[in-house]
C-alpha cells in the first residue's frame, strides 16, 4: 500500500479528487468511479515497462506520465458534474502540488541517504498526507468558499503551460540519478511561485466579480428608486382620477352614475386583486410588480404559497422574485401587440422541496451562456447580473435554477429544499415565525 502511494499518477489523482469532493456527483457515481479507478491503478503495472512504455516515449521524454494525468481528469469528468475549464485548473494545481511533494521527498533523500527504500516510501507517504491537508485548506480558502467562474483564458493558459513545465522538470529529475540539491531547491521554489500566481490570479478574479456585483447592486438600487417612483406616480394618478370621478358623480343622472360607479369599482378591484401568498414580504414584492405590469398592459397569473418560503430571508426573496419578475415583464413588454402578454408565476411545495415556475412570452429564442440567458440590453456593464444573482441565491439554499426556451415561451424553474430555519434568516424573520400561530 505504501508503494502504491509512491506512484506519480496515484498522488496526482488523490490531490485532484480532494479539490472535487464537494462537487455534485453524477448518477451511478460508485459504479463510474470504482470501475474507472481500478483500470487507472492497474494500467501502468499491466503495461510492459510501465511509465517507460516505448510507444509513448518522444526522444528522451516519456509521455506516459502525461497520459495518466489526462486519464485522471477524464475519470473526474465522468464521475462529477464539473466543467472542463474548472477541471483543468484543479488538475494543474494538483500536478504542481505533487511535484512540490516530490521535491520535499528528495530533500530527505539528500540529507538522510541511509533511509533505504522502506524509509523513503514512508517519508513519501508522510509528505503526501501533509500535502492533502494543505490542499484541503487551499480548497476551502480559495475555491469552496464561493466558486468563481473560470472564464479567464489567460489564467487557464498559464496553468496549462506551468503544468507542462513542471512535467518536463519532473521527468528530467527522475531520469537523473544524482541531481544537485540546488536544482531540487530551485524546482521547489519554482512550483511555489506557480502556485502563488495561480491562486492569486484566482483571488483577483473573485475580487473582480465581487466588484462587478457591487456595481450591479448599486445600479439596481437606482433602478428600484425609479420603479418605486413610477409606482407612486401610478397610485397618485389613480387617486386623482378617483377624486374627479367622485366629484362628477354629484352632477350625473342615474344611468351615468351607475356606469361611473361600475368603473370606480373596477379600478378599486385592481388593488383588491393583488396576489396574496401568505407571506407579507412576498406580497409586497408581488404587489409592486403587478402595478408595474398593469402600467405596461401585462397580466400576471399568480398562484403561489408563500407560507412555505419563510426559511428564505427577505433580502433574498426580493432579489429572487424581483429579478425574475423584472426580467419577465421586460421580455413581455418587448413583444408585439398581437402576442398575449401574460406572465405565469406558480409556487408550490412538493414534499421537502419548493418548486417555483415562471414563464413569459418570448418569440425570439434567447442566447444562453453557462445555462443562463444573455442580456439583450446595450449597456452590458450593468445588466445580465440579475440571473447570476438568482443562481447564487439558489446555490446558497442548496437549490437549483434552470432556464429554458420552447415554442415562444421562456421558462424559469427554481427548486429549493424546504428548511425550518436557514442561517441567512434575520432575527426579525425568526421572531416572526416563532410568534406565528400557524
Amino acid at each position: 500500500m505504501i508503494w502504491i502511494f509512491n506512484l506519480f499518477h496515484i498522488q496526482v489523482f488523490i490531490l485532484e479528487l480532494l479539490f472535487c469532493t464537494k462537487l455534485k456527483r453524477k448518477p451511478c457515481f460508485a459504479l463510474r468511479f470504482i470501475s474507472c479507478m481500478m483500470f487507472y491503478v492497474v494500467l501502468p503495472v499491466a503495461v510492459p515497462d510501465g511509465f517507460g512504455f516505448k510507444p509513448l516515449v518522444v526522444g528522451t521524454i516519456p509521455l506516459s506520465f502525461m497520459f495518466m494525468f489526462v486519464f485522471s481528469l477524464i475519470i473526474i469528468r465522468i464521475s462529477f458534474c464539473i466543467g472542463w475549464r474548472q477541471l483543468l485548473f484543479y488538475g494543474c494545481l494538483a500536478h504542481t502540488f505533487q511535484h512540490i511533494g516530490h521535491c520535499v521527498s528528495r530533500f530527505f533523500i539528500s540529507f538522510y541517504p541511509a533511509l533505504g527504500s522502506t524509509g523513503l516510501n514512508i517519508t513519501i507517504l508522510a509528505v503526501m498526507i501533509v500535502l492533502c491537508l494543505v490542499v484541503l485548506r487551499v480548497r476551502d480558502a480559495f475555491i469552496a468558499r464561493e466558486t468563481a467562474e473560470l472564464t479567464n483564458r489567460n489564467l487557464l493558459f498559464f496553468a496549462l503551460m506551468s503544468t507542462v513545465i513542471v512535467y518536463v522538470i519532473s521527468v528530467s529529475s527522475v531520469s537523473v540519478d544524482e541531481k544537485p540539491i540546488g536544482m531540487t531547491i530551485l524546482e521547489f521554489f519554482a512550483c511555489i511561485l506557480i502556485l502563488f500566481i495561480l491562486l492569486d490570479a484566482f483571488r483577483l478574479r473573485k475580487a473582480e466579480q465581487d466588484r462587478m456585483i457591487i456595481e450591479q447592486l448599486l445600479y439596481q438600487e437606482q433602478e428600484q428608486h425609479r420603479v418605486s417612483h413610477a409606482t407612486v406616480e401610478i397610485i397618485n394618478r389613480k387617486c386623482h382620477d378617483l377624486k374627479h370621478q367622485i366629484t362628477a358623480l354629484r352632477h350625473m343622472d342615474a344611468d351615468e352614475r351607475k356606469k361611473s360607479i361600475a368603473d370606480l369599482e373596477k379600478a378599486v378591484m385592481f388593488y383588491d386583486h393583488f396576489p396574496k401568498s401568505g407571506l407579507e414580504s412576498l406580497d409586497a414584492i408581488l404587489a409592486e410588480k403587478s402595478i408595474l405590469a398593469e402600467q405596461l398592459h401585462i397580466s400576471i397569473d399568480c398562484i403561489i404559497d408563500g407560507s412555505r418560503l419563510d426559511f428564505v430571508s427577505t433580502e433574498d426573496l426580493y432579489s429572487l422574485f424581483g429579478n425574475a419578475l423584472d426580467n419577465a415583464i421586460e421580455a413581455a413588454a418587448r413583444e408585439r401587440e398581437d402576442v398575449p402578454r401574460i406572465i405565469t408565476l406558480h409556487g408550490v411545495s412538493k414534499g421537502k422541496l419548493y418548486s417555483i415556475h415562471i414563464e413569459n412570452p418570448c418569440t425570439v429564442s434567447p442566447v444562453f451562456e453557462n445555462g443562463l440567458p444573455c442580456t439583450v440590453k446595450d449597456n452590458k456593464d450593468y445588466h445580465g447580473y440579475g440571473t447570476q444573482s438568482m443562481r447564487y441565491i439558489c446555490n446558497k439554499y442548496n437549490g437549483t435554477l434552470k432556464a429554458s426556451w420552447e415554442d415562444g415561451v421562456f421558462n424559469l424553474d427554481i427548486l429549493l429544499p424546504i428548511k425550518n430555519q436557514n442561517a441567512g434568516d434575520s432575527p426579525e424573520r425568526t421572531e416572526e415565525r416563532e410568534q406565528s400561530p400557524v
